[in-house]
């Protein structure tokens, strides 16, 4: 009876309600969290979560909104006032923790920012061309509200990878005078502003939006203040101080100066307590204390989010995979408080996308006045070229067969001037390396090799450049965006069309690639330099460190020697030196070029600046030859070492090089070269031999040897210069025969001992008279006459003399010192200023060799 009732009941026009679903859904709605994100184009986006989701899942949602691939680079920002994080905020930005809920991490305020939480040391190894397009914007936000400080010029010239990136090619019918008035690009823009960066735009013209971005990032990684977070505090006497956290450890700043460098494998623990905020350093063999530095923040939660910050970082770079956190973290768990983890590394991040290798998505870069799809293959409006072409990334890409000029590094005859197209490549981006420069990177890890196969683009070029060789590996060092599929840099090349390149120099490896026609066919081990090391022990723990240690007054000297020391070891200090600028893009080199002065020019792409050139009064052909005044200042001191940067003379230029001994007033030369060397000319003998008549060097000029000795690794020469008005000077010559051809000297103590020789002999009386139209005697400069230095190019072996004496004056003066300083500061004033990394890396040697034997103190200016 009962199951026939109920059959009538719910037939025809019954109906239900479902009364625990109902309740299920009002609880659902209950528990919804919403939040908003903010995004680096300035957009904003609603998630909703449940209040007791942890940061993860909000993470995600981000992520997949995005379809960012490369997501762990990127995490999410929040204040507790609810303000945007910027330069005028002064409260601390806080990073979504992913393992805690995300409503107790933020409160009633689910306001969010994405940012870039961990900078890309290499930029060009990011896969994805919309991370690297994201960590643009980042950077230009930091630029802009003044997070982040650049000189000018390269806040000029990022200002106009900017421009070209959002407006495509300069036009003159589409772009007028003010064009630039309307774009936010500089803090405190100006007029003349606009104008130089305007200038420098039409330098960009077929550069794609990528393209653009790619040197915007390669200039922007070389700033000081490049993925610094940096976080106020006070010094143990009381100065106020930042402290950044980046990727190679922990650094320390000072009006905007960098003064200090502590590296994560030269740091054993970081720890807080209170207020307080400590790094423990690595006991040296000579040391019987541990050195604790500490630092006073503006609160215990100051103090807490640096540490966590230098964690975290430590964890990410370099870590290969992510600490297992303990079931009981003993002094850290019994404290409360536990190291946070990263749920990646980079090594795993780098290996997810070399395995990959997917191909880019497209997406509109919304802060652009024109929309633009990525390899779309289309021009947009203005000229800019939107697609990756052959020759987009990377500068003189190797496997073109087009005419190029003579290189300084290779045998090659004369060719004619490369037209305008290429100076953009030439003086803006990254140049090929050279031939003899040793490997920077690390030996590769096992990993099975790939073959790859690329098609010469239209231009002849296959996209990539090549380093190393001659019994060293022969690594990809720069790839453009067309062939970034195939290769990576760091790709190390086993062998091409079939043939070992083991043992082949770098000039057979270029050769090969050059001579092929079609298919060219690699076989290669990917990302090979960036393998971890796998047979070095693995950093340690963080964890706190007893206070008893006492205070710490540091000596700089030997913090820089110790830097020095680490990064020459694990090889990031060659890394570094590659990322110099080889020529300043905005400093010209017109005199050289002209064309009544280029076969004044032993090397036609080695041309000096024309704001430091060296001006001839009464040159018998001319005011130009090819050198450069140096002026290395030594800090706390009045001291300043002159030189004059040469070229071996050329038999056409013997009176010019005489010319410039006589008016310079130096009483002293050093040649750092053989005249010839593997059959090639390298420079003309300029003087007499010993015991032969007088060389006629100008009209007015004459020269003779008067001594020579052999001292074995040198040669020294007296020699005679007399005028024709019976004026005369002794000019002493030294020459140092025992640097090799395409290498570096076999004792780097007696080079050294060249070097401190060098610096005995300078004349200090003599005066300088100063550069202007109209000298004015009362006006001259009291300085040493210059040193005159010259190999066969002026560039390599002279830098690497420079930088020798200049380190070796700092040492005596117990003055910090820093090479890649010294060697980006020579380069402000001649170009290629040392030619590559193992002449950086000999000099590095030779000066830790004499720091470590003790030199003797410099007398008091």
């Amino acid at each position: 009876m009962i199951e026939s009732v109920s059959r009538r009941a719910f037939s025809s026009t019954s109906g239900t309600y479902n009364v625990r679903a109902s309740e299920l859904a009002r609880e659902r709605k209950l528990n919804i969290f919403n939040v908003t994100v903010q995004f680096l184009d300035d957009t904003q986006h609603s998630f909703q979560i449940e209040k007791k989701a942890k940061g993860n899942v909000l993470l995600e949602q981000v992520f997949q909104h995005l379809e960012l691939v490369e997501k762990d680079y990127f995490g999410l920002q929040f204040t507790e006032n609810g303000s945007p994080p910027n330069a005028t905020n002064t409260e601390i930005t806080r990073w979504l923790d992913s393992g805690k809920s995300v409503k107790k991490q933020v409160g009633a305020n689910a306001q969010f920012w994405l940012a870039v939480r961990f900078y890309p040391p290499e930029p060009s190894r990011l896969a994805e061309e919309f991370t690297r397009y994201l960590l643009c914007l980042q950077l230009r936000k930091l630029l802009l509200d003044g997070r982040m400080a650049a000189p000018k010029n390269t806040a000029l010239l990022l200002a106009s990878f900017t421009v070209q990136a959002e407006l495509g090619d300069y036009n003159v019918s589409e772009h007028p005078p003010n064009y630039l008035s309307e774009l936010c690009l500089l803090p405190k823009q100006s007029a003349e502003d606009e104008r130089r960066i305007r200038e420098l735009h039409k330098l960009h013209k077929g550069q794609a939006p990528a393209d653009a971005e790619a040197n915007f990032l390669e200039h922007a990684k070389r700033l000081d203040c490049y993925g610094v977070e940096s976080h106020p505090a006070k010094d143990y006497n009381g100065k106020d101080i930042f402290i950044g956290v980046t990727s190679i450890g922990i650094v320390v700043f000072q009006n905007n100066i960098r003064v200090n460098t502590f590296s994560w494998s030269k740091i054993v623990k970081i720890s807080f307590k209170k207020k307080q905020f400590f790094i423990q350093l690595k006991r040296e063999p000579s040391e019987t204390y541990d050195t604790v530095l500490g630092f006073n923040m503006r609160s215990g939660r100051a103090a807490k989010a640096l540490w966590r910050c230098s964690v975290e970082r430590h964890g990410f770079f370099r870590l290969r995979a992510p600490r297992r956190r303990p079931l009981l973290g003993a002094l850290g768990a019994l404290a409360g408080i536990t190291a946070p983890t990263v749920p990646r590394t980079e090594t795993q991040a780098l290996e997810d996308a070399r395995r990959s290798r997917s191909t880019n998505r497209s997406f509109v870069r919304r802060s652009s006045s024109r929309n633009r799809e990525r390899s779309a293959g289309t021009a947009s409006p203005g000229g800019a070229v939107a697609t990756l072409n052959a020759c987009a990334r990377g500068a003189r890409v190797t496997g073109h067969t087009e005419p190029a000029p003579r290189a300084a590094w290779c045998v090659a005859q004369p060719q004619p001037e490369e037209d305008d197209g290429g100076f953009l490549e030439r003086a803006l981006r990254v140049p090929l390396s050279y031939v003899d420069e040793s490997d920077s990177g690390s030996e590769p890890a096992a990993e099975e090799a790939v073959c790859v196969r690329l098609a010469a683009g239209a231009d002849g070029r296959f996209g990539f450049n090549v380093r190393g060789g001659g019994g060293g590996p022969v690594l990809v060092s720069r790839v453009a965006p067309r062939t970034r599929v195939q290769l990576q840099e760091g790709d190390q090349v086993i062998s091409i069309n079939g043939n070992d390149v083991d043992e082949m120099t770098h000039e057979q490896v270029v050769q090969l690639i050059r001579n092929t026609r079609g298919v060219l066919t690699l076989l290669v081990k990917p990302n090979a330099v960036y393998e971890p090391d796998e047979t070095g022990p693995e950093e340690p723990a963080v964890c706190f460190v007893p206070l008893s240690s006492g205070e710490y007054d540091g000596d700089a000297l030997e913090q820089s020697m110790l830097l020095l020391g680490d990064g020459l070891a694990s090889g990031a200090a060659l890394k570094q030196y590659e990322t110099l600028l080889r020529r300043l893009p905005d400093e010209p080199s017109n005199v050289a070029k002209a064309p009544h002065n280029l076969n004044k020019n032993r090397y036609r792409d080695i041309a000096p600046y024309d704001s430091t050139r060296v001006i001839l009064k009464n040159g018998p052909t001319g005011d130009y030859i090819n050198a450069s005044y140096i002026n290395m200042e030594i800090p706390n001191s009045d001291l300043v070492l002159t030189y004059i940067a040469t070229q071996g003379p050329l038999a056409s230029t013997v009176g010019d090089f005489w010319q410039m001994v006589w008016e310079s007033e130096s009483s002293l030369v050093v040649m750092l070269t053989v005249l010839a060397e593997r059959g090639r000319a390298k420079c003309h003998q300029y003087w007499p031999k010993l015991g032969a008549a007088p060389l006629k060097a100008t009209s007015s000029l004459t020269v003779t040897t008067t001594s020579e000795e052999n001292w074995g690794h040198y040669t020294r020469r007296e020699m005679c210069l007399k005028d024709n008005n019976g004026a005369s000077r002794v000019v002493t010559q030294l020459q140092y025969t025992a640097w090799p051809d395409h290498g570096v000297p076999d004792d780097s103590a007696a080079f050294i001992r060249f070097t401190q020789l060098c610096s005995e002999l300078r004349n200090h009386r003599a005066v300088i008279p100063t550069v202007v139209l109209e000298p004015d005697p009362e006006e001259e400069r009291l300085l040493d006459p210059p040193l005159i230095v010259h190999c066969s190019a002026g560039v390599g072996r002279t830098g690497a003399l420079i930088l020798a004496e200049t380190a070796i004056e700092l040492l005596s003066r117990r003055q910090p010192l820093y090479p890649l300083d010294l060697v980006r500061h020579m380069r402000t004033q001649r170009p290629m200023c040392i030619q590559n990394a193992s002449q950086y890396k000999f000099v590095c040697e030779s000066i830790q060799a004499a720091y470590a034997g003790g030199l003797p103190r410099a007398p008091a200016d």
